[in-house]
């Protein structure tokens, strides 16, 4: 890591904020198109994105046998919430890296 340059870690509020936007932004998308959008090992992607289904931000669906997921309401409400409060606090909000 540089020295000069300030990097600053993720939180997992940040990695919550990141993966519900890039699923927003594909509408419902594949663990492995969420995982590479916001730089995540599949695996640890994985068990951010059951842990959020188990708290209501995100829902699973199933189409054509491939396993998607789909922002909820109180996901929703998250990132507007989230953004409130980088907004109040100064803090650059991190953008998803989309390939598409």
């Amino acid at each position: 890591m540089p020295r000069g340059d300030a990097v600053l870690k993720r939180t997992r509020y940040d990695i919550y904020a990141m993966l519900i936007r890039v699923i927003i932004v594909h509408g419902y998308c594949p663990l492995t198109r969420a995982a590479r959008s916001t730089n995540l090992p599949v695996d640890r992607a994985k068990k951010v994105i059951e842990f959020m289904c188990e708290r209501g931000l995100l829902a699973e669906d199933e189409e054509d046998g491939k396993r998607m997921f789909r922002v909820t309401v109180r996901g929703n409400q998250y990132l507007e919430l989230y953004k409130r409060i980088a907004g109040l606090v100064g803090m650059p909000i991190p953008e998803p890296i989309t390939p598409f």
